[in-house]
């Protein structure tokens, strides 16, 4: 049962996150709970890493999404259930991470920001994480490079079916998603959104069969524009799970770092987590 009452706040935060002592030091924890975190799309991916992030410890939180729940979202949204079907996204995650933390600090814009005004909100609101996770690839591309180019971390990533991917990008990084994707890194929003979702380059994606183990009748409609990409809870839960962890590491300054050109693989059907290089293309094209 998900409680988010008075009584929440009766408990220090120490109390609540103390098991994370055995891993963490107290210097560290200071840091994850003062990390500001900008989280835009906030449905499977996004939300989830929320969740995880506010188990973590994390409290200060901007989350921008215009969707509101839908039916077709339980089978992997952490957010859905029966009794918030209909409401915002932004909303559900909010009050799902004060059930958890009811000291948090929860922003919310529940709307499509162009990629000025994200550009404006990253400089106002001074995030030292920005989470791309929107339907749209183009678009959480388009982000994770601002927020980058302007010295934010930025990470992102894509289950699809049974495989998927976590690419992370630090301050001003060198490489781009286009790059690591294999494509041309000029083109504005509109015309990078139109390239991805050509019917060639869907057409191309066949490793949506292979590592991701679609049904070859979903993926034919899917190439078609008639089927939404498919993803299921426990690959969507564990490519989040990697992406907390890579912003944890990241906050925290322990571990080693995965950050573009390298990126996490992920094919749990094959048996395989793994960091890999990617070649110019390899993404979209293997």
């Amino acid at each position: 049962m998900r409680i988010n009452d008075s009584s929440v706040s009766e408990y220090p935060y120490e109390l609540l996150f103390s098991r994370n002592f055995g891993v963490f030091s107290e210097r560290d924890q200071e840091r994850i709970c003062e990390a500001r975190v900008m989280i835009v799309g906030v449905g499977g991916m996004g939300g989830t890493v929320a969740i995880i992030l506010a188990r973590t410890g994390f409290s200060h939180f901007f989350l921008i999404d215009p969707d509101v729940i839908e039916p077709t979202n339980m089978n992997r949204q952490i957010g859905c259930f029966t009794d918030t079907i209909g409401k915002p996204k932004v909303e559900v995650v909010k009050q799902e991470i004060l059930g958890i933390n009811s000291r948090a600090q929860v922003e919310v814009l529940q709307k499509t920001l162009t990629l000025d005004e994200v550009k404006q909100l990253i400089l106002h609101w001074r995030p030292a994480i920005v989470v791309a996770e929107t339907g749209d690839v183009a678009y959480s591309a388009k982000v994770v490079r601002i927020a980058s180019q302007l010295g934010v971390y930025a990470i992102t990533g894509m289950p699809s079916g049974f495989c998927g991917y976590v690419m992370a990008f630090p301050p001003h990084s060198k490489y781009t998603p286009e790059a690591l994707f294999g494509l041309p890194e000029n083109l504005s929003y509109e015309e990078l959104r139109n390239l991805i979702e050509c019917w060639e380059n869907r057409c191309g994606r066949r490793w949506y069969i292979t590592r991701g183990k679609w049904r070859v009748s979903w993926w034919k409609e899917w190439r078609e524009g008639k089927k939404s990409i498919t993803q299921i809870a426990p690959n969507l839960w564990l490519t989040a799970s990697i992406t907390a962890s890579e912003i944890v590491k990241y906050i925290i300054g322990k571990g080693k770092l995965i950050i573009a050109p390298y990126m996490w693989y992920i094919v749990p059907a094959d048996g395989k987590i793994e960091v890999r290089k990617y070649a110019e293309g390899r993404l979209f094209n293997k």
